[in-house]
């Protein structure tokens, strides 16, 4: 049975506690619909840069962004691969986090499939780990030094189904969101279940707790961020609790300070984006309408995915495809989205 050890410092406590008050603040703020779809667009845009770079990716940011529209990019196709998997793996995220149920094993080996497509084989692909996991650094003269095992590959499946009941049972026992997701962070690398992809995939089932648990700070919050700012510290944290060999009695104290640390830097600049563009800052009428429901679907899903059809619609809402082309055509009236092509081909992105 999985059951933590941690201390609820004073520090974790008051990062909480200003997380808290950011999170409703940011949740009270009238941010235009146009604003709003845009920082979320931004949001993605860095989650893909950063997840990736921080596991050695070499492309700029500028350069993730021409990936995700579908430029061409002079780049390791091994780097743009990872980039174009895990936009796909966020875009499937979008869509769990509709879900309110528990995260599930399932829902993992999903994820991970999209994450390393294409670069593992095909046998390692949503697949948990056979073999032992030494992480080892390169000490950069020839020699490398061994930062962690982790735990033998028989023990993973046990670990990673009593790390999912632990999840379930935290939230029924009402512990905090935040120590459930740093918790679930640290554990899963922890536990390395599979052969390449751990990191990147643990970054996502934060997201995907966090956004099931209401704790998404309207989508514009990257945590990714702050631990691509200094790498060092961030695999720093993990090993200070982690030590160099698995151990059932890990204190998950010091990584929880790190983590909420880390929350609460990301959750001040998020608010600051927010408050930047809230309401009331622009003045052309188009940019003054707020949507409806059925509107605010449309601009999510045209956010995560980048472009939206008229059959996207009718599958989104469950209308008519003449009711999908009217919905589309008051969003263009409305200046937000713009067409490309004509016809069959036709379809609309976010207006600059």
């Amino acid at each position: 049975m999985f059951d933590p050890t941690y201390s609820i410092t004073t520090t974790i406590l008051s990062r909480i506690a200003e997380i808290a008050e950011i999170k409703a603040a940011i949740e009270r703020s009238r941010v235009l619909p146009l604003n709003e779809a845009q920082l979320r667009r931004q949001a993605i845009l860095r989650m893909a840069h950063t997840s990736t770079s921080i596991e050695g990716n070499k492309l700029a940011q500028f350069e993730v962004g021409k990936v995700l529209e579908g430029q061409v990019v002079r780049a390791p196709q091994k780097d743009i691969l990872e980039v174009e998997n895990y936009y796909q793996a966020l875009k499937l995220l979008d869509e769990l986090s509709k879900k309110k149920n528990d995260i599930t094993e399932e829902e993992i080996l999903n994820l991970h499939k999209i994450i390393v497509n294409g670069l593992v084989e095909p046998e390692k692909i949503g697949k948990l780990r056979p073999g032992d996991v030494y992480i080892l650094d390169d000490l950069g003269d020839g020699r490398e030094q061994l930062r962690f095992k982790a735990p033998p590959a028989k023990e993973v499946k046990k670990l990673i189904t009593e790390l999912l009941a632990w999840l379930k049972d935290s939230r029924e026992k009402g512990v905090h969101p935040i120590i459930r997701a740093g918790i679930l962070h640290l554990q899963f690398v922890t536990v390395h279940p599979f052969t390449d992809g751990n990191g990147r995939l643990a970054r996502l089932l934060t997201q995907l707790l966090l956004y099931r648990d209401n704790w998404d700070f309207r989508r514009v919050i990257v945590l990714e961020d702050y631990y691509n700012r200094d790498r060092l510290s961030y695999y720093s944290a993990e090993n200070y609790s982690q030590g160099k060999n698995y151990q059932k009695e890990m204190d998950f104290t010091h990584w929880l300070e790190y983590f909420t640390t880390g929350f609460l830097v990301e959750a001040r600049r998020a608010l600051e984006q927010v408050q930047a563009i809230g309401f009331g800052k622009k003045s052309r009428k188009s940019e003054q309408i707020f949507l409806t429901n059925d509107e605010l679907q449309m601009m999510d899903f045209l956010t995560t995915v980048g472009k939206i059809t008229s059959d996207d619609v009718t599958d989104i809402l469950k209308v008519g495809k003449r009711s999908a082309q009217l919905k589309l055509k008051r969003l263009l009236d409305y200046r937000l989205i713009k067409q490309t092509g004509k016809g069959p081909a036709t379809f609309y992105t976010l207006a600059k």
